[in-house]
């Protein structure tokens, strides 16, 4: 049996469909249909129910064997990368979504990997965690980095996550703010205040969760664009909550600060990394993440 039947068996079992696994692989479906007939009658069992619409059903025994392919396939997989890098080959884009401010912190670690990877590109897409974790389900990015959201990350079969580093939140104000004139601040000074909002699912989250236990903030708008919130920042029209950890950036002008916020254990933060649970993770990847926290940790 020939690996290019198991990469078809993969597929039909991933998508659900002869179909569709004809188009994403760019094999005519009869040749498809043909290979699963072919493993069928090697293995002396069915692995699919041929549905109405043309839809393929896994059996229990077909439930059974795919978990094995599986783990074969990964070892082809890591076999074929072992022969790129002994080949001085390695290639392809790691493609990663992200949380705001993390840009140049993503891209050092590329520099310290580029002996064993030398033609590797990386691609970083700065979005709200929500969508980032869309991104790595439609496999439009490999990793992603954000903030742990519980709601949407524990107990997801889809995802697997890992923790990356810790954080805390704190609040961007205007430098002319009576507030800038404190070495930090609390939940009582900051609820007066006119909030700007980030459109991410963990500010959501963060704010939902601060005013039930402190009152609802006046707020003035909320944006999905970083530099927006930094220019509302900037005019002293509100004040807007941030991560922040080692490393990041997010070019603050002069008239823009940070402040600590004290007595509240909610500003502590995990940072994640996740991928999805159907994926590979592939030599490049596992480097990429522990050069990751060494820059972190540095």
């Amino acid at each position: 049996m020939n690996i290019e039947k198991l990469v078809y068996l993969v597929e039909v079992a991933k998508t659900g469909s002869f179909s569709i696994a004809s188009q994403n692989l760019f094999v005519s479906q009869s040749a498809i249909s043909q290979s699963i007939i072919s493993i069928e009658k090697k293995f002396g069992i069915k692995l699919f129910d041929r549905k109405k619409g043309n839809r393929a059903i896994l059996t229990s025994d077909g439930e059974e064997i795919i978990k094995n392919v599986k783990d074969i396939f990964i070892k082809y997989q890591e076999l074929i990368e072992k022969v790129q890098i002994i080949n001085n080959n390695v290639n392809g884009k790691l493609k990663i979504s992200t949380a705001p401010g993390f840009f140049a912190v993503l891209l050092n670690p590329i520099s310290s990997i580029r002996d064993d990877y030398p033609k590797i590109n990386i691609e970083i897409f700065e979005k709200p965690g929500q969508v980032i974790i869309e991104d790595i389900l439609e496999e439009r990015s490999d990793i992603g980095v954000l903030p742990f959201i519980k709601h949407l990350l524990e107990n997801n079969d889809r995802l697997v996550y890992h923790n990356l580093f810790e954080a805390k939140m704190k609040l961007m104000v205007n430098k002319n703010s009576p507030l800038a004139e404190k070495i930090f601040v609390t939940p009582q000074q900051i609820v007066n205040e006119t909030l700007i909002t980030y459109d991410g699912e963990f500010i959501h989250w963060f704010k939902k969760l601060f005013y039930r236990e402190f009152g609802i903030m006046n707020e003035l708008f909320t944006t999905t664009s970083t530099d927006t919130l930094k220019k509302a920042v900037e005019e002293n029209l509100g004040v807007s909550f941030v991560p922040a950890f080692n490393g990041v950036n997010y070019n603050l002008s002069d008239g823009v600060i940070l402040l600590d916020i004290v007595d509240y254990d909610a500003v502590n933060l995990q940072y994640v990394w996740i991928m999805s649970s159907k994926r590979h993770c592939s030599s490049m990847i596992t480097d990429y993440i522990l050069k990751l926290k060494e820059e972190l940790n540095s």
